[in-house]
């Protein structure tokens, strides 16, 4: 007897709990529904402030802020080799050069960001010239609103574009949330323009030393254009464990699109997510963050 009173208790917790999450799920969507274009931009722009982005709702896309936290980190290579720890599998192109004396670093980046399909270019130097057998091994520090040169990047997939941008910018990043891809998929165009002809030619020689030929760059007065269509390939565990990285994010980008299915437009389905799980919706705008905490007001 007590085995079925305890077996009724359970289903009726079990019911109500049901119940419960029908009825948020319902009110989220009313809530959703009532609200204009501008307020939803406006309240993603707010949520995604504290970690750095800015919401784009003409290309449904996350983009990195001028003024976003990550600035005062900097970079190093470390970020590049812990990346697969937090489920970002990309390929990276870190271009060295001296210029003004002080080593350079330009990097792109393009691959899958947990539940995120996204690509980057980044602007750093030192503030001295380094060795080229240290170059791997420094700190290097995002460039001054002086120094910034106007990037662009336009990224396609199997042929197909998926978004671009154009900005006077240290760091010009894009994500397109909810879609998945494997880095080779992705093909990536991207122009840097500098303030003179001195440090587009430093950079070509850069792009060189990298391994770039001439027909994947050229550089035409302060405008150097690059194609980032080749991938890195990968052997034994790290390969491994990029594969079953990749298995976790194309499952939770399915997952993403099935608890959001009542929408298809990314702000309509990630404001839903924010009302039925705020914590999920924090986690997924930790690109880059590497775990830090970031606090959000409810």
């Amino acid at each position: 007897m007590g085995w079925v009173i305890l077996g009724i208790t359970i289903a009726v917790f079990l019911l109500i709990g049901l119940l419960c999450i029908l009825y948020r799920r319902k009110k989220s969507r009313q809530t959703i529904y009532r609200m204009s274009e501008e307020e939803k931009c406006r309240r993603l722009n707010e949520l995604a402030k504290p970690f750095g982005f800015s919401y784009d709702p003409s290309q449904e896309l996350f983009v990195g802020r001028l003024d976003a936290w990550q600035r005062k980190e900097g970079y190093e290579r470390l970020f590049d080799k812990l990346a697969v720890k937090f489920h970002m599998v990309m390929d990276a192109f870190p271009i060295y050069f001296d210029y003004q004396d002080k080593t350079w670093l330009i990097e792109f980046w393009k691959g899958q960001y947990g539940i995120n399909t996204g690509a980057e270019a980044g602007i750093y130097h030192t503030n001295r010239p380094v060795a080229q057998d240290r170059r791997q091994q420094v700190h290097y520090n995002a460039v001054s609103d002086r120094e910034m040169p106007l990037i662009g990047i336009y990224l396609e997939k199997r042929g197909e574009k998926l978004f671009s941008q154009k900005q006077y910018h240290w760091w010009l990043a894009a994500f397109r949330m909810g879609m998945f891809s494997r880095p080779d998929e992705l093909v990536m165009h991207a122009t840097v323009t500098f303030c003179d002809a001195r440090a587009a030619m430093a950079f070509g020689r850069g792009l060189a030393e990298a391994g770039f030929t001439k027909a994947e760059y050229r550089v035409k007065n302060r405008r150097v254009s690059v194609l980032l269509d080749k991938t890195i390939c990968y052997t034994g565990i790290e390969k491994l464990h990029r594969t079953i990285v990749q298995c976790i994010n194309r499952c939770h980008c399915r997952l993403f699109r099935f608890i959001t299915r009542p929408f298809c437009n990314t702000a309509d389905r990630l404001l839903f997510l924010y009302l039925q799980l705020p914590w999920c919706f924090r986690r997924m705008l930790r690109v880059r963050s590497f775990g830090k905490k970031v606090r959000v007001k409810q």
